[in-house]
Parts: C-alpha cells; structure tokens; sequence
C-alpha cells in the first residue's frame, strides 16, 4: 500500500494536470485551432514552476494558482523522492504541456491524417508518461535509468502510455467527436485514413488498443527474461504496476459519468435516461 506522503503529491500532480486539460486544452475542432499565447504562457510558467519552485503570474486568472499548485507538488515529491525522479515528473510534464499546442494539421501528410503521427502526439499529449514516471515511486523505490531503458522495459512503458490515451479516445469518441465535433481522436483520424464508416473506424481503434493491450501480457508472461537484470525483483514490481495503470483507466473511464449518456453512439456508455 502506497503510504500518504507519496500519495499526496500524486493525487496532487493529477489534479492539477486534470483541471488544465479541462480548462485549457484546445478544442482541436479544426485544423488550426490551437492554445492561445496566454496559454501557452500559463504551461510554460507551470513546468519553470515543477522544476525549479519559482512561482510567477501570467495574463490569465488562475496562472499564478497553476504556478503555485506545480511549486507545491515540487516541494511535497521533494520530501520523499530523488532529483531524478523530480527530472523526470517535469519533463513528462513539459512533454504533455508541449503536445497539448500541436494543432490537428499536425498530424497531416499530404491531406490526409496519419495514423503514426496521431499516436506520437497523442503519446505525450495524454499524460499517461506522467503516471508511468510514477509507477515505481509508487511502490516506494525508483529503477535507474539503465533498468527503465531496457528493451523488454521500455516498450512496456510505451505500450502503457499508448494504451491510456487511445483508450480514452474511445471512451470520449462520442463527448468529443460526436457532440462537439473535436477532430483529434484516433476513430476519426482513422475514418480519414482507412477511408471507411464511423463504426468500421471505431472497430479498427478498438482492435488496435487491443493488439496493445495483447503485447503487453505477452511481456507480462516472459518475464523470466529478465530474471538475471539488476533489480530483477523491483523491475517485476514496476511491471505489475504497469499492468495495474492499464487497468486503472480502463474500469476508471468505465464507471465515471464523465463519458455516459442517454445519447451515446457506445452501447457500453449509454446511461438510463432522465425521468
């Protein structure tokens, strides 16, 4: 079990990392359509803020709160983590904050969109590199670069991040794409580029998190090849705390409100409707 003084600052990071994605993110409902510069701004203070405590006020109203809710996080990870892991928290950040100001045109290739960009972007766009930075603080150690930048390791990394965001794709396709027209979400991008139906799209997408999802308990079950690593055991800890994050978004994303509706085009998400 994960005591409070790691908790805490976990809980924090994600909240605040929740709200600017909800407040602030672009809606991405045409090509261009990007952050502003009061926006961009606002993110570039938040990481000077996560990496070095330094807290300024941009020309939006909550960019001074964001700037001292990132300082605080800095401070309470400070008390029970490494430098190491603090580098690597804000470069995730820094990663996430960057993609969230690519625009949809980004992902163009010759007018069309392309699969592979989408899912680079989407990648650190996310947030998921966040939670698989703090997979092994979470149980109360941190792996060596070395370790995290072996092969079997770090493609379970990438798989985790993949996994979180496109999941989420499909679990807000009708909130986003359907209801508000939002242009940057692995169904659409693959109606444009596959050239076939919304629901042709929508069964492509799922079977390409599923293919994911099907590496990942491939490595999960040979994991005897990493048996004579250093850290053999912690590293098979880091493991089932991936798995434990995929599962994570999946049942969180299942129960929330946040993608249920009367309305919705996945059966799975239709909510009763109101009386």
């Amino acid at each position: 079990m994960t005591p409070a003084d790691r908790l805490i600052p976990m809980g924090l990071l994600n909240d605040i990392l929740f709200y600017v994605d909800d407040l602030h993110s672009p809606h991405r409902s045409s090509l261009d359509d990007t952050m502003s510069p009061e926006v961009a701004d606002m993110m570039d203070r938040a990481v000077e803020a996560l990496r070095t405590g330094a807290v300024s006020a941009g020309a939006l109203p909550d960019s001074k709160a964001i700037s001292t809710g990132f300082a605080r996080v800095r401070e309470l990870f400070s008390h029970s983590a490494p430098p190491l892991l603090l580098e690597r928290l804000a470069t995730a950040v820094e990663q996430c904050l960057q993609a969230m100001k690519r625009p949809v045109r980004d992902i163009y290739v010759n007018g069309t969109p392309d699969i592979e960009r989408y899912t680079r972007i989407r990648y650190s766009d996310s947030g998921m590199k966040v939670e698989v930075e703090l997979a092994d603080y979470a149980r109360g150690f941190l792996l060596p670069d070395e370790v995290i930048r072996h092969p079997v390791i770090d493609r379970a990394r990438d798989i985790t991040v993949h996994i979180g965001g496109l999941m989420n794709d499909l679990f807000s396709y009708h909130k986003e794409v359907v209801r508000h027209g939002q242009m940057f979400n692995l169904v659409p991008v693959m109606q444009a580029a596959l050239h076939c139906s919304p629901q042709e799209a929508f069964n492509a997408a799922v079977d390409h998190v599923n293919q994911l999802t099907d590496e990942f308990e491939e490595i999960l079950l040979s994991q005897q090849a990493l048996a004579a690593t250093p850290m053999a055991d912690q590293t098979a800890q880091y493991l089932e705390s991936l798995a434990d994050q995929i599962a994570a978004t999946y049942h969180w994303q299942f129960h929330t409100s946040r993608y249920k509706e009367a309305g919705s085009v996945v059966p799975l998400l239709k909510a009763p409707a109101q009386p």
